[in-house]
């Protein structure tokens, strides 16, 4: 039987973590023509990156045999900011962005403008009723399969249960594998089409609400 550890995010575990921020990206971003070793794609990575770092109050890495296979960051209201200390200097990333070459820049932009319209959208008037947020969680493709995700999961429903938490919510699109939360006792509870005019052409993705209740 696979062992798998869990243990508190350390700076070590950022690269990986990097990287399962991409496979959970797919198709989304307008990734396939961008070249991931440039400046411009590791710099759209690290401003990411630190929006999770910047929120989350619990966070967790799954390890089997040594190597990071997992992550989950999660927030609840009232708790402390727990990651900022792993925070690179946003400053030198954003520059990198802004000088890029129009279309990359612009398709950024799009994305960025495009899906934070659709998830105001979607909590508008209700984001006063969440007590938290499940903010990223990823499991490798090598390692799925072997109940990781679930076991993460486990980890911040015990959090969020020491924190008084009743209500979260969580943002997700098309794109992503929703199935792991309508399997784990998520419930979606809105959807907006959010419609990116992208440089190489359009794209059309769904942006789920989901809210799980304790």
């Amino acid at each position: 039987m696979t062992s798998v550890i869990l243990r508190e995010i350390e700076e070590i575990d950022l690269p990986i973590i990097k990287s399962l921020i991409v496979e959970a990206w797919g198709d989304g971003w307008n990734l396939k023509h961008l070249n991931q070793d440039s400046d411009f794609f590791q710099s759209l990575l690290e401003v990411y990156l630190s929006m999770f770092l910047n929120s989350s109050t619990f966070g967790k890495v799954a390890v089997i045999e040594n190597k990071v296979v997992g992550a989950i960051l999660c927030s609840a209201n009232g708790d402390a900011e727990k990651f900022r200390h792993l925070q690179k200097d946003r400053l030198p990333h954003t520059l990198t962005l802004l000088s890029a070459a129009d279309s990359e820049r612009m398709d950024i932009v799009e994305h960025l403008s495009i899906s934070f319209e659709a998830i105001g959208q979607l909590l508008e008037n209700t984001a006063h009723a969440y007590d938290g947020s499940l903010e990223f969680i990823a499991v490798s493709k090598q390692a799925q399969g072997l109940n990781i995700g679930k076991t993460l999961w486990n980890e911040a429903v015990s959090y969020f249960n020491s924190r008084n938490v009743k209500t979260i919510y969580l943002i997700a699109d098309s794109q992503c594998n929703t199935g792991f939360y309508d399997h784990n006792g998520f419930s979606k509870v809105g959807s907006k089409e959010a419609i990116y005019n992208y440089s190489t052409g359009q794209k059309k993705f769904d942006v789920f609400l989901y809210q799980y209740q304790f």
